[in-house]
């Protein structure tokens, strides 16, 4: 089985009744369909920090995840991004998948917009969250 330690943390989204009312089942791996309507949010692993010594991995590895967010209004972007920055930042837990999720920490925030595929379209708004997810393989 595939060792995914962000998809516990989507999981995590999912299953918040605030997200999912604001979101639905509209959060996608790396890109989202052209038909998704908005608000929607995707995800992708920026990287992976695995310390090591000559014997070997040390410690715990590290996962970069970007959560990009996209609204019609300002306000409803920052208010989706503050949701979703209370149930993400300090998360632990999350056995599941031959995962545990140590902790799950903000790294950054920034807002934004965006021209969506279509180009005829108005340019929406976005904001991207980076978090760091400290895990362990069960």
């Amino acid at each position: 089985m595939t060792k995914i330690p962000e998809q516990l943390v989507i999981d995590q989204l999912e299953n918040d009744p605030d997200v999912a009312t604001l979101l639905g089942d509209r959060i996608f791996p790396v890109i989202a369909p052209a038909s998704a309507a908005l608000p929607f949010a995707t995800w992708r692993r920026q990287g992976v920090t695995r310390e090591s010594t000559l014997s070997g991995p040390l410690g715990m590895p590290v996962v970069s995840l970007a959560l990009d967010i996209y609204a019609e209004s300002y306000a409803a972007v920052r208010h989706i991004a503050d949701r979703v920055r209370a149930v993400l930042d300090g998360f632990r837990g999350g056995y599941g998948n031959y995962i545990h999720v140590s902790i799950v920490s903000i790294q950054g925030e920034s807002d934004g917009f965006v021209q969506l595929a279509g180009g005829d379209l108005p340019p929406v708004y976005s904001v991207t969250q980076t978090y760091s997810i400290l895990w362990q393989s069960e």
